[in-house]
Parts: structure tokens; C-alpha cells; sequence
């Protein structure tokens, strides 16, 4: 096998979204729900940064980028810390994927990308019927990281699924909605059997 190698001395020279690419897509695939907030409007964004916290509580972590005049779910939090994250089935990748432009605060992605979507009973937040699964969650803390991102750490009010987990709680299903390589490769996950003993030493 042939090994290749590349240093911080070559990538600092490449292009800005070169260099994105080729880091963001290194880790492999990662589901790819979308994280809806409102402000104006009900605003839809992909995430795929996303982090389990814990279970008990059950809270989940979202790294979200640099807020910008086309990207509002910071400011949406900021005036009601509530939102809902929804994994999508695969054949929804084009809707995720435009999802990820620029809209103005004006637009919800909802609205022009055609997803169907009610109120959550009990939640101030939105529920979309065509996920495979959906958590409602509100903002528990929020850790800024020194190049403008930030983790923003939720805790889990609720989860709507449209299959059961397994007997031992594990979500098989989960394989087979959308996932991403990097910011715009989008397929599933294959899983290798079923889950597997505890390991011990």
C-alpha cells in the first residue's frame, strides 16, 4: 500500500473550502438531521456535528458555525432556546443538502423546500412528519471555541420516531437515513451485524 502524507505546511496554502473539504469528509459518514429553530420564521439547518452527551440526563451537543446575515439558528436561540432536530429519510438528500444555503431571515428552508410540518404538542418547537426520528430540545449550555464556533449542549425533552429501538434500546433503523461526507456527499450507513456483547478486558 502506498502512504501518503500531508502536513499543516501544505494545507495552510491550500484554498479555504479545499481545506474544509478535505477535514470535514477525513472523519467519514455522520447522520445528517436538520435542526430547526424559529425566529421570523421557521428555520431549517443541516447538522452534522452532532455529539451525545449523555442519557441520564439525556442531553445531546451540536457544534454550530459563526453566526452570518444567511445563517440565523445562533440568533434563533439566542430569543427562544428551543428547537427540534429531525433525521431524514435518504431519498430527502437534494431538500437537506439546499437547506444548507443562504437564506435570509425572511425564508423559511420549510416553507420552499416543501416539508410538511406542525406544531409539537406540549413544545414550543416544530415537529416534521417525514422524519424518521425527532428530539425536542432547549438549550442546556453553550461553550464558545476560539475560532467562533460554538457547542451548544441541549437537553432532550422528547423523541418521536416512526420505528421502535430494539429490546435493549439500541435504533438499528437510524443506518438507514441520511448521512453525510462532508458538506455535500450524502448517502447511509451500513451496519455490521447486530450489536455485540459488552467488551471486557
Amino acid at each position: 500500500m502506498n502512504l501518503h502524507e500531508w502536513t499543516s505546511a501544505e494545507w495552510s496554502h491550500w484554498p479555504r473550502h479545499q481545506r474544509g473539504h478535505f477535514f470535514n469528509s477525513l472523519y467519514g459518514a455522520r447522520i445528517v438531521p436538520l435542526l430547526v429553530t424559529e425566529g421570523k420564521v421557521w428555520n431549517a439547518a443541516p447538522m452534522s456535528q452532532i455529539l451525545h452527551v449523555g442519557a441520564d440526563p439525556a442531553r445531546v451537543g451540536i457544534l454550530l458555525r459563526p453566526e452570518s446575515s444567511g445563517h440565523q439558528t445562533r440568533t434563533n436561540l439566542a430569543q427562544t432556546p428551543w428547537a427540534s432536530l429531525h433525521a431524514m429519510p435518504v431519498e430527502c438528500a437534494d431538500q437537506v443538502h439546499q437547506a444548507s444555503a443562504a437564506y435570509d431571515e425572511n425564508t423559511s428552508e420549510l416553507e420552499r423546500l416543501g416539508w410538511a410540518y406542525e406544531r409539537w404538542k406540549g413544545f414550543p418547537v416544530a415537529y416534521l412528519p417525514e422524519a424518521g426520528w425527532s428530539l425536542a430540545l432547549e438549550v442546556h449550555e453553550i461553550h464558545e471555541l476560539s475560532n467562533g464556533t460554538a457547542l451548544y449542549v441541549f437537553d432532550i425533552h422528547a423523541v418521536r420516531a416512526a420505528h421502535h429501538p430494539l429490546p435493549s434500546g439500541h435504533w438499528v433503523d437510524s443506518a438507514s437515513l441520511l448521512h453525510s461526507i462532508g458538506l455535500d456527499q450524502y448517502g447511509q450507513a451500513h451496519i455490521l451485524g447486530g450489536p455485540r456483547p459488552y467488551a471486557k478486558p
